[in-house]
């Protein structure tokens, strides 16, 4: 049994490990820095859904304050501007629409993000 260096062996596999695990680490932290926003969006959509049935009987002022407050809660920072809430044909129709600056420090891209409610008659 041989242990330690067999003659003949250079023993330069480190640089590549090492270049392995950088691209790895680098694809995780591209990977969590666009789920994130991800996963904040489609938790709010989910909330917004949940409580839209009891939307629609509220003045629209106080439900785009509402929505605002919801997307808050995911740490989705909103403007009046980006929530239009109004009633069409006497249904509520809520859109919002809204983008996040993804950072990766060499690169960067603005993702878009629309929630659309509209009941059907």
């Amino acid at each position: 049994m041989v242990f330690g260096k067999v003659k003949n062996q250079r023993g330069a596999g480190t640089i590549g490990c090492l270049f392995m695990v950088a691209l790895i680490a680098s694809a995780l932290y591209a990977g969590y820095q666009f789920g994130l926003p991800r996963l904040r969006h489609s938790s709010f959509d989910d909330r917004v859904t949940e409580l839209f049935p009891t939307f629609v009987h509220r003045p629209a002022a106080e439900v785009q304050k509402e929505i605002i407050q919801i997307a808050s809660d995911f740490d989705i920072e909103l403007t009046p501007a980006q929530v239009k809430v109004e009633i069409v044909d006497g249904r509520l129709r809520i859109d919002v629409r809204y983008e996040k600056l993804i950072d990766l420090k060499v690169w960067q891209k603005t993702v878009s993000f629309h929630l659309d409610r509209y009941p059907a008659p």
